[in-house]
């Protein structure tokens, strides 16, 4: 039997292969994985469960993709009118200064130029251990700020997050 033997490499290696399919596909069978298509720019998107960010970043390179990139006002409205819901607080986006502080990067390695930060965001709130991950806001957020702007978050958080999946990689 395998497990009264010691297990070579390759069998090691095809464990792990094995219980990584296994963790990816029972993520996205645990979540509501109704998979959107953005009509503007054709990647598709959808919303992972309550994660940390890296967690929720982590599946989306899983996937073949990454947290959300958000190029411009278009796609930042698409993403308030497909994911925002009454019980929206916040929505991890993949905007972050984890690397340097306040110097906020997506982590798609994509050039935006857009950003739509809410007044007094990023903030780093130094009261929650500092906040290096960006999120946009939700009509439930309890700082009332204006939906679809975007605020800076701790990763500890566990959130919802945007997976974009781009069109030349589905």
């Amino acid at each position: 039997m395998i497990f009264n033997q010691k297990l070579n490499h390759y069998q090691k290696l095809f464990l792990l292969t094995l219980t990584n399919i296994l963790m990816v596909n029972y993520s996205l069978n645990a979540q509501e994985k109704e998979i959107f298509v953005n009509p503007n720019n054709g990647n598709k998107y959808f919303l992972t469960s309550e994660m940390s960010w890296q967690d929720g970043q982590n599946l989306a390179e899983k996937m073949g993709g990454n947290l959300v990139t958000v190029n411009d006002e278009k796609e930042n409205q698409w993403l308030i009118e497909t994911f925002i819901t009454s019980e929206t607080n916040f929505l991890w986006i993949g905007i972050n200064d984890q690397a340097v502080e306040g110097e906020f990067i997506w982590i798609s390695g994509e050039m935006s130029n857009y950003l739509n930060w809410a007044e007094g965001e990023p903030n780093n709130n130094p009261q929650q251990g500092g906040e290096h991950f960006g999120v946009i806001n939700g009509l439930n957020n309890p700082f009332k700020r204006p939906v679809g702007t975007w605020s800076d978050a701790p990763e500890q958080a566990k959130l919802k997050g945007i997976i974009e999946l781009k069109n030349n990689q589905n």
